[in-house]
């Protein structure tokens, strides 16, 4: 599974990097903002609703109406795991999985969710490529990208 992303700083409007300080980070010349599955809380941007949207990443308490975790599939979607999802993308300049940066494109897709908190936002994830599991370590899911494919 994906378990993080990082988006170039430049990227996300500067109101919505209040409270990121412990986020920054330096890549070569250009600063960016890193998004952590196991960072507490758990956070991604999303493009929603004709906004950026800064949304709690899934769920982890797994008395939440919500699925737990921070990923949905296609399937699960099809299945009507969640009540009325709607469509987001997660802006991305990298993805994280298992140790190992990739490039993202354009972003990924998401699926946000009315929580008891407000929005929550999961990855949407469908079976990896030959590709994507060699790149990872044999990670079974990939997220489903904008435009992409690896």
């Amino acid at each position: 599974m994906c378990t993080g992303i990082a988006i170039a700083v430049s990227e996300l409007p500067g109101v919505m990097l209040d409270g990121l300080g412990d986020r920054l980070y330096k890549r070569g010349p250009q600063q960016e903002v890193q998004f952590h599955w196991w960072q507490s809380p758990a956070l991604l941007p999303v493009r929603w609703e004709g906004s950026l949207k800064l949304c709690l990443w899934g769920g982890k308490d797994r008395r939440s109406p919500l699925p737990t975790g921070g990923w949905i599939s296609h399937d699960q979607i099809a299945a009507g795991i969640l009540e009325q999802p709607e469509e987001g993308v997660i802006p991305a300049n990298l993805g994280y999985d298992k140790g190992t940066w990739f490039v993202v494109s354009e972003g990924i897709r998401a699926i946000i969710a009315n929580g008891p908190e407000g929005p929550v936002v999961y990855m949407l994830t469908e079976p990896a490529s030959n590709y994507y599991r060699n790149m990872t370590e044999q990670s079974p899911m990939m997220p489903v990208f904008v435009n992409q494919v690896i």
